[in-house]
């Protein structure tokens, strides 16, 4: 059998030429359904190796997401580059497992034949995934890749400060959060709280006095080879506006990708980031004849295209009307749901609240003039700690009276540390 198909039963005569994920059985009996005891062979002719990993499977009603890591769903989670966030489901019913695909751009392939509809699977099942293989074998799945490697992010910063005219100046201190995986963070305060100083802090560009910890690797200590790990969107424009998208994205790629990539992964990846961004139909167009929604992609995907685990942002939706910066902030959500950690700056957090995950708020001390930690946690959270119904009124909360601000700064720095130690 090969895909399913009876081939050649009365001699070797016939044959078949074999094609990238063929899937073959030897079965003791020529039935419809392959056999339990049935031999299953794939031809792969771009086999990457690895090892297979089991998963039981539990006999009542259930479910199992196959996609990136987010803290949204539970399921399986891929380092495949084509398997993408919700990509498709393994359901339970009353008459078994069935795979649904949700649409997704590399499709979901049962024995080598597309799907288009849920398809219900019998043991010895082939379920293809971009490059990703699962057997289905009644009582448990056996899949070919790795769980994608999750590493959080630890931020621990005693203090960074200057020098100015032999004086020292503590611009921030006291901050320790962890962020998750696929976690889209919100970085709120004040003017003069730190929000930039904190990203370089975190970033390692102006290093502080503490510890960063991206899963067990220290930034500061191997920041030679993690920068290349860390994507930055400055406020300020960068692009040059008599070359074309997709020579930008090129020259990018070419600087930022490793060393010896292959050309066709290099386009492959370009590729991704334009279609992810909405910039496939501008590919050729001049950088100065985009807008400025277009202008803030096209900077997104010059630091996306070589695939960071860590993206910063500093108020990328600077300059856009409200539609557009929805929609940037859509985009961002997207790129966290692959399982990166994204921190963004932006004077305008309500309009696009609800696609955070967490919120980071600092404030500046009046009695230190440092910024410090005034809280970290969901947005709901957020509000809930402030007494406040809107973002904007959590940044009036801590701002000081002559910034239109309520001067709350040092209350909320102390309540948040009393709040840590479970003494709210």
């Amino acid at each position: 059998h090969v895909n399913g198909v009876l081939y050649g039963s009365g001699g070797a005569a016939d044959g078949v030429r074999l094609q990238d994920g063929d899937v073959l059985r030897i079965d003791r009996r020529a039935l419809d359904r392959p056999h339990p005891d049935a031999v299953v062979m794939v031809f792969s002719t771009s086999w990457q190796g690895g090892d297979w990993t089991e998963l039981p499977l539990k006999p009542e009603p259930g479910y199992i997401h196959i996609g990136r890591p987010t803290p949204r769903t539970e399921g399986i989670f891929l380092a495949d580059r084509g398997v993408w966030g919700g990509h498709a489901t393994f359901r339970r019913g009353v008459h078994g497992w069935s795979v649904i695909d949700h649409d997704s751009k590399n499709g979901v392939y049962v024995n080598n034949r597309r799907i288009t509809q849920p398809c219900a699977l019998h043991p010895m099942d082939v379920v293809r995934m971009a490059g990703t293989l699962f057997l289905f074998l009644g009582d448990r799945l056996l899949y070919n890749a790795p769980a994608m490697r999750q590493d959080r992010l630890s931020i621990h910063i005693e203090e960074r400060s200057v020098r100015s005219l032999f004086k020292k100046k503590v611009l921030l201190e006291s901050i320790d959060l962890t962020v998750d995986p696929g976690d889209l963070v919100l970085v709120l305060g004040g003017s003069g709280a730190g929000k930039t100083t904190f990203f370089n802090a975190v970033m390692g560009y102006e290093k502080a006095r503490g510890v960063i910890r991206h899963g067990d690797r220290d930034l500061y200590k191997d920041y030679a080879r993690m920068k290349y790990e860390i994507g930055f969107v400055p406020q300020q424009d960068l692009l040059r506006d008599d070359d074309t998208v997709y020579y930008t994205l090129d020259n990018a790629a070419r600087m930022k990708m490793p060393a010896g990539t292959p050309a066709a992964q290099r386009e492959g990846r370009i590729n991704e980031v334009l279609e992810m961004l909405g910039l496939q139909r501008e590919r050729g167009l001049l950088v100065r004849k985009l807008s400025g929604g277009q202008k803030k992609r096209l900077n997104i995907a010059v630091e996306l295209v070589a695939d960071p685990s860590l993206f910063f942002l500093d108020e990328p939706d600077s300059g856009l009307d409200g539609v557009m910066a929805v929609s940037l902030m859509q985009n961002l959500r997207v790129i966290a749901d692959e399982g990166k950690i994204v921190m963004v700056i932006t004077h305008a957090p309500d309009r696009v609240a609800h696609l955070f995950d967490k919120v980071v708020v600092l404030a500046k001390s009046a009695r230190t003039n440092s910024g410090q930690l005034a809280f970290f946690g969901t947005v709901e959270a957020a509000l809930a700690f402030f007494d406040a119904t809107s973002m904007e009124g959590i940044v009036k909360r801590i701002n000081r009276p002559d910034e239109n601000g309520e001067g709350l700064a040092d209350h909320y720095i102390e309540k948040y540390a009393r709040y840590k130690e479970g003494n709210p």
